[in-house]
């Protein structure tokens, strides 16, 4: 009879509850697993996006310095040369020549190179990632 009472009182899952629940961490994890391996190229991409918006504004107020000096805009090279390369210890920026490159950043071992359309009186140079 002792036998009979623990097998009506047993308490537990059954086989149908643990395979739904294994069910749903399939899914679950089906679903989280592409987006964590993801994660780190879309921050690396981000990263690099948010570096060429920075050099984009150093760009636009180095030329808006010259604008609103006494000589004025004088040529593209000069605007090219004053601005401060100097990034975040992880950045490392090569800047080329401004007629034929906006040159590379390395950033964490990877390289990016740059595009350049040059600065005129009227606009500010704009860089992009080729």
């Amino acid at each position: 009879m002792l036998k009979q009472e623990m097998l009506l009182n047993a308490n537990g899952f059954t086989l149908v509850e643990i395979i739904a629940v294994m069910v749903i961490l399939g899914v679950l994890a089906a679903v989280a697993v592409p987006r964590y391996v993801d994660l780190e190229e879309n921050a690396r991409q981000k990263c690099i996006e948010t570096v060429v918006s920075e050099i984009n504004a150093r760009e636009i107020l180095t030329w808006a310095d010259y604008k609103i000096s006494t000589s004025g805009f004088v040529s593209d090279a000069s605007i090219f040369d004053k601005i401060n390369y100097n990034l975040d210890p992880g950045y490392v920026w090569q800047p080329g020549d401004p007629t034929l490159t906006g040159g590379i950043i390395n950033f964490k071992g990877e390289s990016f190179t740059l595009s350049r359309w040059a600065s005129s009186h009227l606009k500010s140079a704009v860089w992009r990632l080729k």
